[in-house]
C-alpha cells in the first residue's frame, strides 16, 4: 500500500494526531481485509486471468467483509475449450460460475486488457434461443425453458428465459419510452404481463432511460451496477467502482418486472430484469446485502447448452484423511429362526442353508460402520456384513457410487441357495456366483501411513481353509480407491478357487436402473452366463456386443429378461453409466485380473425378491478367471490377488476407456462436432493436455491444472472423426467413438 503524505492547513494542524489516527484506523481494516481475502481464495481456476477478475470482486464477499452480494459465485466451476471459430485452433478455453461464464478469446493477447477476459452474452442465447459458436456463427437451439430465478424446479410461476422473448430489445428494436420517476408495479410471469400497484416501491423507481436498448432501470438495480466499495487490487484492498456495468452486465433488454418465484418451496414477490450478459433480481425479504442479487446465469446457461449441473472446485479440507467410527441402522429381517446347518455331503457344507418361510419379519438392526474420507470420497464400510464397502459417496456431486439396500432381505439368488443384496462392494470367495461369505462378519483393521489409508477385511473360508483378505485403498486427494482381493491356502491341499469383486451399482446413486443406463463393456461380444432373454443364444454362447438386430444390449431397459454375460478376453476396464443423468462409475482391471462380467435384471423382475421399495440395481465384476465355469486350483501355501481402481466420472457423454490414471470421455454433439472429456482421479498441475485424431495432433491446451472435481473437456469441430488419443502428464489414452 501507497502511502500519500498531505500537508494539512494552519486551521487543522492541531488536529493532525487525530487525523493520523483515523487514517490508522482506517488502514487496520483494509490490511485485514487484504488477509482474509488471500486466505479464503479457493483454488481451481482455469486461467490466473480468471482468477484475478474473481478475486477483485468476491473475495470480500468471502470472507464476509463486503457488504454485497457475489458479482462472480463463491467458487470456480466447470472449465472447457468450448467452440469459437475465431479463436486459436477453433475453441477458446471458458470457466463456468454461478453468475456467470468467463472466456479467453484469444491466449496470446494483451492480458492487461480490460477485455482480455470476457463474459459472453448469455442471456441474449438463452432468451432468442441461438447458441453462439463463432463471431458471426450461431447454432440453433430451443430458447431455454428455465426459471430466472428461484427454485430450478418446482418452480411454475417463474418466468422462464423462453418467455422473455417477446419483450426483449435486440438489434434496435422493440423500444419503449423513458418511465424515469416512475414506480415498477408490472408483473410477468406464465399468463403475461400484468400489473400490481400495492409492488412498486420507492427503491423501484426508475432512474435511468438507457437509450441504446430503450430501456429502463430501476433504482435499486442502478445502485448495485454502480455501487463502489472494497475490492482487492494486486493484493490491496481499495474502495472504487466494483465493476464496470457494461462489461459485466451489458445494455438491459427487457423492462423490470415482478414475478412470483419460488424459494426454497415457498412462492416471494421477486422484481427482475434481464440484461444483455446478467439478470438481477430484487428480494425486498432478503437481508442486506442479499437484497439484490445476481441471477445464477453461469448454471442456467450450463444446462441449456451442456445440459450439465454445475460442479465446484473443492475447498481444500481441514484434515487431507478422516477415519471415523459410526452405526448405520437398517431394516434387517430376521434369518436366525431360518437358517439349517449343512451336512458333509452337502456342497455347500460348512455353509447354512435357508428355508424363506421362516424368516421374520424387518426390524431395525445397527451395524459397525467405519467412515474413511478425503476431499473428494466418502467410503463406508460394513464389517459385519462380509466387510463390504457398502457405499463410496462423491462429494463433489453429492452422488453415490453403489446401491444401498434399505432393507437386508434373503433373496433366492447365489450357489448357496440364498443371498444378501445389501448393496456396495462385496468380495466373492471361494467359488461362482456371490460366494459364501458376504452375511459373515469380517475382521477388520484400519491402518494409516502417510497420504494413505488402509482398510483391511480378513476372513477364514471354512469349507476349503482360505485366508482370504479384501483391501481398500484411498490416498488423500484422490478421487479414486483401489480395491484388492487375495486368498492364500494355507493347507496342505491344492484347492478350487474362484475369486471376484461383485460391484452392486446405482449409476445415478438413486438405487434405480433408468433408460439412460448403459454398460461399458470395450468388446465387440459376450458370452452368455444365464439369461431369459429369449433372443439370446444358450449359456456358454457369444453373442454380438452392444447391438442385436438394432437392439442396443448395454441399456437393460431394452432386454425383455435377465442377462448375465462374460467377456471373452480380459478386458482393461468395466463401467455402468446413465447418459441422461450423465453419470456413473469405472473400474480399471490391474493385477491378477483376468475376467469380466455384467448383470442385470432387464424389465421382467420382480424386485421384491430383494427388497422392499421397489429399487433396482446392476452388477459389475471383476474376476481372478475368466468365467464362473474356470475354477484353477490354488495350490498349498500360494496366494492369488486381483487388483481393480474405481473412479466416479460425470459429464462425459460417454466412457470410451479409462485406465487409473483417468477416464476419456466421447460425445458427438448437434453441430456435427465432437466433445473429449478427460477425467483424472489425481490433481495434475501444470498440464498440457494434446487430443489427436488418427495419431494427427487436432488440439493442444495451455498449461492448467488438471482436476478429479473439474473434469476437462475440448470441443472438437464439425466433421472430427477418427480413433482420439489424449495425452497429459506423460499419460496416454486412446479411444475410438461407438456410436
Amino acid at each position: 500500500m501507497v502511502l500519500k503524505i498531505f500537508r494539512l492547513p494552519a486551521g487543522f494542524q492541531r488536529m493532525g494526531h487525530i487525523a493520523l489516527l483515523l487514517l490508522c484506523a482506517l488502514l487496520v481494516p483494509l490490511f485485514s481485509q487484504a488477509a482474509q481475502a488471500q486466505a479464503v481464495a479457493p483454488d481451481g481456476f482455469a486461467d490466473p486471468a480468471f482468477r484475478q477478475i474473481w478475486t477483485r470482486a468476491d473475495a470480500l464477499v468471502a470472507a464476509g467483509s463486503a457488504g454485497r452480494s457475489w458479482v462472480w459465485g463463491e467458487l470456480p466451476g466447470s472449465r472447457r475449450y468450448e467452440r469459437f471459430d475465431q479463436a486459436p485452433g477453433g475453441v477458446r478455453l471458458v470457466q463456468y460460475v454461478d453468475k456467470a461464464r468467463m472466456e479467453i478469446n484469444d491466449p496470446a493477447g494483451d492480458r492487461t486488457s480490460p477485455w482480455f477476459v470476457t463474459g459472453g452474452l448469455l442471456v441474449v442465447e438463452m432468451i432468442v434461443g441461438r447458441l453462439q459458436v463463432g463471431a458471426t456463427t450461431f447454432v440453433a437451439r430451443e430458447a431455454a425453458a428455465i426459471p430466472v430465478a428461484g427454485d430450478p424446479v418446482g418452480n411454475p410461476d417463474a418466468p422462464t428465459y423462453a418467455m422473455l422473448a417477446p419483450l426483449a430489445a435486440f438489434d434496435g428494436g422493440n423500444r419503449v419510452p423513458s418511465r424515469v420517476g416512475q414506480r415498477v408495479s408490472a408483473t410477468f410471469g406464465p399468463s403475461g404481463v400484468g400489473e400490481n400497484p400495492a409492488l412498486a416501491r420507492p427503491e423501484t423507481a426508475i432512474v435511468r432511460y438507457e437509450p441504446v436498448t430503450g430501456r429502463n432501470v430501476p433504482m435499486v438495480f442502478q445502485q448495485f451496477m454502480e455501487q463502489r466499495g472494497p475490492v482487492v487490487v494486486n493484493g490491496r484492498v481499495v474502495r472504487e467502482q466494483v465493476v464496470d456495468p457494461l462489461f459485466v452486465f451489458g445494455y438491459p433488454i427487457t423492462e423490470p418486472y415482478w414475478a412470483t418465484v419460488t424459494v426454497a418451496g415457498q412462492p416471494v414477490p421477486v422484481l427482475f430484469q434481464a440484461f444483455e450478459r446478467r439478470l438481477l433480481t430484487y428480494n425486498p425479504a432478503n437481508p442486506d446485502p442479499w437484497k439484490v442479487e445476481m441471477g445464477n446465469v453461469g448454471q442456467h446457461y450450463l444446462r441449456w447448452r451442456h445440459g450439465h449441473t454445475l460442479h465446484y472446485a473443492r475447498p481444500v479440507p481441514a484434515e487431507p484423511l478422516t477415519v471415523r467410527e459410526t452405526t448405520l441402522t437398517i431394516p434387517t429381517y430376521d434369518l436366525a429362526p431360518a437358517l439349517r446347518p449343512t451336512q458333509p455331503g452337502d456342497a455347500i457344507y460348512p455353509y447354512d442353508r435357508l428355508e424363506p418361510a421362516l424368516v421374520g419379519p424387518p426390524q431395525p438392526r445397527a451395524y459397525r460402520a467405519l467412515v474413511v474420507e478425503n476431499r473428494f470420497l466418502t467410503l463406508t464400510f460394513l464389517p459385519e456384513l462380509g466387510g463390504r464397502l457398502v457405499q463410496a459417496v462423491d462429494r463433489t456431486t453429492g452422488r453415490r457410487i453403489f446401491y444401498q439396500n434399505q432393507v437386508i432381505k434373503p433373496s433366492p439368488f447365489g450357489q448357496r441357495g440364498w443371498w444378501l443384496g445389501v448393496g456396495g462392494l462385496e468380495w466373492a470367495v471361494p467359488t461362482e456366483e456371490h460366494g459364501y461369505l458376504e452375511n459373515l462378519p469380517w475382521a477388520m483393521q484400519v491402518i494409516r501411513e502417510g497420504d494413505r489409508v488402509e482398510v483391511i477385511a480378513t476372513t477364514t473360508e471354512r469349507q476349503r481353509g482360505f485366508e482370504v483378505q479384501g483391501t481398500v485403498t484411498l490416498r488423500a486427494d484422490e478421487a479414486r480407491f483401489a480395491a484388492r482381493l487375495e486368498a492364500r491356502n494355507p493347507t496342505t491341499t491344492a484347492q478350487p478357487l474362484q475369486m471376484w469383486t461383485n460391484a452392486i451399482l446405482s449409476p445415478v446413486g438413486d438405487n434405480q436402473v433408468g433408460p439412460g443406463m448403459r454398460f461399458i463393456v470395450p468388446t465387440d461380444e459376450l458370452i452368455v452366463h444365464a439369461t431369459f432373454d429369449q433372443t439370446l443364444p444358450a449359456p456358454r454362447q457369444p453373442f454380438p456386443w452392444p447391438y442385436q438386430a438394432g437392439r442396443d444390449l448395454r441399456n437393460p431397459t431394452n432386454w425383455t429378461g435377465y442377462i448375465g454375460a462374460f467377456a471373452p478376453t480380459p478386458v482393461p476396464f468395466l463401467g455402468a453409466y446413465d447418459v441422461e443423468a450423465e453419470y456413473g462409475s469405472v473400474v480399471s482391471h490391474g493385477e491378477g485380473t483376468v475376467g469380466g462380467k455384467i448383470f442385470g435384471f432387464g424389465p421382467s423382475v420382480e424386485p421384491g425378491l430383494y427388497t422392499d421399495d421397489g429399487s433396482a440395481y446392476v452388477e459389475v465384476w471383476s474376476g481372478a478367471q475368466p468365467t464362473f465355469w474356470d475354477d484353477p486350483l490354488l495350490e498349498p501355501g500360494a496366494s492369488r490377488a486381483i487388483a481393480t481402481t474405481w473412479q466416479p466420472v460425470w459429464q462425459m457423454g460417454l466412457p470410451a476407456t479409462a485406465s487409473p490414471e483417468g477416464t476419456v470421455g466421447l460425445e458427438r454433439r448437434d453441430d456435427g462436432g465432437l466433445t473429449v472429456t478427460l477425467a483424472t482421479p489425481q490433481r495434475l498441475a501444470n498440464a498440457t493436455v494434446v487430443v489427436s485424431l488418427d495419431e494427427r495432433e487436432v488440439f493442444r491446451s495451455a498449461p492448467l491444472e488438471l482436476r478429479p472435481d473439474l473434469p476437462f473437456a475440448v470441443e472438437l469441430p464439425p466433421g472430427s472423426t477418427g480413433v482420439v488419443g489424449v495425452e497429459a502428464a506423460g499419460r496416454f489414452w486412446q479411444a475410438r467413438e461407438v456410436p
